[in-house]
Parts: structure tokens; sequence; C-alpha cells
């Protein structure tokens, strides 16, 4: 990687295409989606390319930094398959029995430290069925040894006590966002063959095919507690303002359930969700037609719906998805866009539903519409007026 802040003549262009060639497959176009970039009129994606990079990154330098920190090209990257995808309490890549003890001495000869372990949920898991088959998400692996015990929560200890026994320690943890998630068996057409996908299963498969290795590092992730005895994840902390029904926007980078060096880059979703189940037991009061939504922006709705599920106790109350920029039909927005957007549902519901704390208000399907209505035309306004970019 070069060093230099500068670059010599026609170098920041050739930063870019390295960047474009490896993380988005060659195409300035899918750069320009996956960064939610609005090309003018008349303009090439190339040649706007440098203008929207320094807008959004400072600088082609930090643009090259940010594609390379966490996975760079010297990396080794390892498949296998999981019966489901659940970091926070297994933190572990193991294998099983004397041959997987030997397995997994020879297999780090072969391996940086540390390396890239991408997994997918294979078929047969008892797991959420949108997993299934799915490239869930990766580990970042180091070479320390131990029992598969030492890495995963007491919950699985009795659970096949004599599998995965021979583990190595995951350091971090990243799902790819169910939005942009990729079946397995598209990037690896192998696993239809027979004994292909037991054997990855079984021992783990090294990636050295460039544009599969491309195509699993410009999927958009972002990073997700892995377990680690003693280890606390703070909770995110949004202060109130004054405008009652009103809280700050977003925000850009928030600690919890996500963090920001995987998704800050990418587009928006204004979202909706509704709370279902019976509202007026929930409130302790009569609702009439009313029922208990949840507003805001993110990169994945979804993802944002399975943290508040999770932050519930098991019962009859479930958080679904409402509506969502994409479901609408509408194309995702720049950061500053889906502020506008969020505020506008924000503005409206303060006024003429009741403020539950937070971004949760109690309101009609008809509140509920019209402040959706309103999000995407302040958005969409927005976006309209935003800079034009263009190289001077």
């Amino acid at each position: 990687m070069n060093s230099q802040s500068k670059y010599p003549p026609g170098g920041d262009a050739k930063a870019i295409s390295k960047v474009a060639k490896n993380h988005f497959g060659g195409s300035y176009k899918t750069m320009f989606e996956r960064h939610g970039w609005v090309l003018n009129e008349g303009q090439q994606h190339m040649h706007q390319a440098q203008s929207q990079i320094k807008e959004t990154y400072g600088s082609i330098r930090e643009f090259e930094i940010y594609f390379q920190a966490l996975w760079p090209d010297d990396i080794s990257v390892l498949l296998t398959s999981f019966w489901g995808w659940t970091p926070e309490t297994w933190g572990t890549v193991g294998w099983s029995d004397q041959p997987g003890l030997t397995h997994r001495h020879n297999l780090l000869k072969e391996l940086s430290d540390p390396f890239i372990c991408v997994i997918y949920v294979t078929d047969r898991a008892k797991a959420d069925p949108d997993l299934k088959g799915m490239l869930s998400g990766f580990y970042l692996v180091s070479h320390v040894t131990g029992d598969r015990d030492e890495f995963s929560h007491p919950m699985h200890h009795n659970t096949e006590p004599s599998s995965w026994q021979h583990s190595l320690r995951a350091l971090r943890a990243f799902s790819f966002l169910p939005e942009y998630r990729l079946k397995a068996i598209d990037v690896f057409p192998e696993l239809n063959r027979t004994g292909t996908a037991r054997s990855v299963s079984r021992w783990g498969k090294i990636i050295e095919e460039l544009s599969e290795i491309n195509q699993l590092r410009s999927t958009p992730w972002i990073e997700v507690p892995v377990f680690s005895p003693g280890k606390m994840d703070a909770e995110p902390v949004n202060p109130d303002i004054k405008i009652e029904g009103m809280v700050p926007a977003g925000p850009a980078s928030a600690s919890g359930y996500t963090v920001l060096e995987g998704t800050k880059h990418l587009p928006r979703e204004l979202y909706i969700l509704r709370l279902t189940g019976d509202t007026a037991a929930y409130m302790g009061r009569p609702v009439d037609d009313s029922e208990i939504f949840k507003i805001g922006l993110s990169v994945s709705p979804e993802l944002r719906r399975q943290f508040l599920q999770k932050s519930m106790p098991k019962g009859a109350f479930q958080w679904q998805i409402e509506k969502t920029t994409r479901k609408d039909g509408h194309t995702p927005y720049s950061f500053t866009a889906a502020v506008a957007g969020e505020n506008a549902m924000k503005k409206h519901l303060s006024q003429n539903a009741e403020h539950l704390g937070g971004e949760f208000y109690l309101a009609s399907e008809k509140q509920i519409a019209t402040a959706w209505i309103a999000a995407h035309e302040a958005a969409k306004n927005f976006t309209d007026k935003e800079p034009d970019n263009t190289d001077s």
C-alpha cells in the first residue's frame, strides 16, 4: 500500500481504480450505488468519482486506507459452514477429534495471523430460515488455540461436547447486512457438488480466487459483538432535545448494535417498525385504533428490528417492519438527506400522535401514512438541494 500522502501524477486515479476493481467488481456504477452517490446529469461515473470520494472520505488517501484496513490483499480467507450465526455467544472456529487437531496444526501453517473466516449457514440448520444457505458473516480469527468452551458461552458447553474442541479464538465478528446478503452457492457453485459442502463444513476451505474474495469483501457488513469472557458492550445514548417528541437524528456513528467502520459510507433507509400484539394491554389503557411504532433511519432496518426484538423478553409482542425506503420503491438516501426525512416524521408525529419517548409513538394508520409521505418528500427535497460535487 502506498504510504505517501500525495500521489504522483495520475496516482489518485490509479488508487480509485484499484479500490473499484478489488471491492466493487471494477464497476464505478456499483461504487456509486453502494455509497448512495447521485451522478450529475451529463457526467460519467469515472469522472465524478474523485469529487464524490473527497466529499465523503476527506481525501483519496483516506478512501484507499479505509478499504485496505480490515481486509487487506495479503490476508488469508477460509470458508466454512455453521448451524447458525450467533458470534455473541460463539467466538470460535473449531475442528473435531484427533484428525481435527492434526488438521488445525497443518492449516495454521498456511493461514496468515490473523485470518478471515467466512461463515455460511447450512441448509440443515435449525436457524433463522432467512439465514439458511446464506453467507451470514465473517470472523477475524487469531492463531490462539484452545478448547471450544474457552471461547464460547456456557449455554453451548453441553451441546455436542466432543465436537469442535480443537478451536481458535475469534478476535472480531462481522455480519453481512441482510439487505445485501449473498447465497453461498451463488458465490461458490462448487458447493453443489457431492461431498463438497460436507468437506467445507468439516475442514474448511482456503479461498484463493480473487474474484470470490472481492465479492465477499465488497458486501456491506457491520461489526457485531463476539463472545469474550467479561466483555461488556456500551448501550447507545441519545440525549433528548427540547421539543417534545423529537430526539437527535441518527446518529451517523453509534455504539451498541452497530459499529461505524463497515457502514458509515453506505446510504441510509428510512423505516417504520410496528409492535404487534395487544396494544391496549401493553399501554394499560384503551388506545382506540392506535398502535405503537418505532421510526428512524438505518443502513439496515432489518438488523435494527432484530436488535429491538432481542432487547425484549420472549412473548406475544413482536417488532415487524412496516415500511422501509427500499420496500417502498425508493432509492436509499445520503445520511444528511435521511436525517431530513426522519425529522419530518418526528415533527408530524410529535404534533399529531402520542410520543412514547425516544423514537416511539402511539399513532393511527393514517398518522403513520402521512408521516411517511412527509419523510420521503423531505429527504428527496434535501437530495435535490445537495451541492453539485462535480470537478472544477
